[in-house]
Formats: C-alpha cells, structure tokens, sequence
C-alpha cells in the first residue's frame, strides 16, 4: 500500500537515505558484518550515500566510479586519522559521524564531477555541522543515538556536496582548518561525552 503523500512529497527521496542508514547501522547494532567506515558506529554513512547515488542519482553507475568514491571517502578520512581522530573515545562523535559525513560528502562530491577544492569543500562543510557532536551512547550500546546519527550524517554529507557544487560557493574554512578544529574541540571535551556513557542521552536515559 503506498504511502498517502506517495508522489506528492518533494522531499520523499530522503525516506529512502534514511532507510538505507538505518537499515545499515541496525546491523552493526545486532553484531552483523559490517565495514568501519570510519568506525563501526559511524558504519552507515558512507555506504547509505553510495546507495543514494548508485541507486536515485545516477543511471548505470561504472565499477570505476563506485572504487573513485570509496578511494575519494578514504582518502579524506585518512587526512583525520592522521591529523586528528577516528575514535568516539578520544574526540566525541564528531570523530566518527562527523568524519563519516565529511568522508561521503567529498566521495559524492568527486562523483558529481566535482574539482578537488570543491571536494574539499564539501567535505569541510559536513564537517563543520558536526563540530562538537558527543559520544553518549545509552547503555553504551551503539544504538541511541547512533542509529539516527548515522542517518542524519548520511543527508547533511549530501546537502554538503550540492553546496559544494555551487559556482558562486566560496568558503571562509579550510579542510585542514575544520580538521584541526574538530580535533582541538575533542580534547577541550569533557570525558563524560566520549564514549563513557557518563553523561548526555547516556545519563538521561539511564538503563
């Protein structure tokens, strides 16, 4: 039975980004086989905005173009592993969905026929909305708020990239300059909210 908005919302083709997300980071939640793109937390983002853009974007898209976005994601996240952090535990959420997002945000930005500063950009952009983000798991499993987070990171790496795209777009902030900053917010950043599960969502909802 079709959804009573089915064809009417413009903004349907999100249901099927979050679906993706969702449906992703839930089998990382059951113990499922899944790749640390960054992490296993941050699993969904990645992978649900590839399905996006193999499967609502573009017609027919190459195995070439598919192995460019996934080398185009990890070479952004290498420029945090190296610069920075991958690890919830170290640096909050920021470090993990906040890198996933700018990882796909800079994958689908080269698949859109992106130069490589527009790439930078839109993995800046995403970045950038997700400085300060907590780690909070409840009950210190990687469910509330990591599921949704996967899905909420996979969108605003998409919206990243069409910023990205436009011709009259000029960033203030440098990649690099998000970077360091993410990482410098993830130190300053009280123990309670990297991975401990003493603080935030993880006190308020107590199990």
């Amino acid at each position: 039975e079709k959804h009573p908005t089915s064809g009417k919302d413009p903004l349907a083709l999100i249901d099927y980004i979050s679906l993706y997300a969702r449906a992703i980071a839930e089998e990382n939640a059951s113990g499922g086989k899944v790749v640390t793109a960054p992490t296993n937390g941050a699993c969904a983002v990645v992978p649900s905005v590839l399905l996006y853009a193999k499967n609502h974007l573009f017609e027919n898209l190459s195995q070439k173009a598919i192995n460019d976005f996934l080398l185009t994601s990890a070479a952004i996240g290498y420029l945090y592993k190296k610069n920075a952090s991958l690890s919830g535990a170290e640096a909050g959420c920021q470090a993990e969905i906040g890198v996933a997002s700018s990882m796909a945000a800079g994958g689908l930005a080269h698949l859109c026929q992106a130069t490589t500063q527009q790439v930078l950009i839109a993995s800046e952009i995403a970045m950038e909305h997700h400085l300060g983000l907590t780690c909070d798991p409840v009950g210190g499993l990687v469910q509330i708020p990591c599921i949704e987070r996967n899905v909420l990171g996979a969108i605003k790496a998409i919206s990243a990239s069409k910023l990205a795209l436009e011709d009259e777009y000029k960033p203030k902030v440098s990649l690099d300059e998000v970077i360091a900053t993410m990482y410098a917010t993830g130190k300053d950043m009280n123990e309670k909210y990297k991975e401990t599960s003493l603080g935030g969502l993880a006190k308020t909802l107590e199990c």
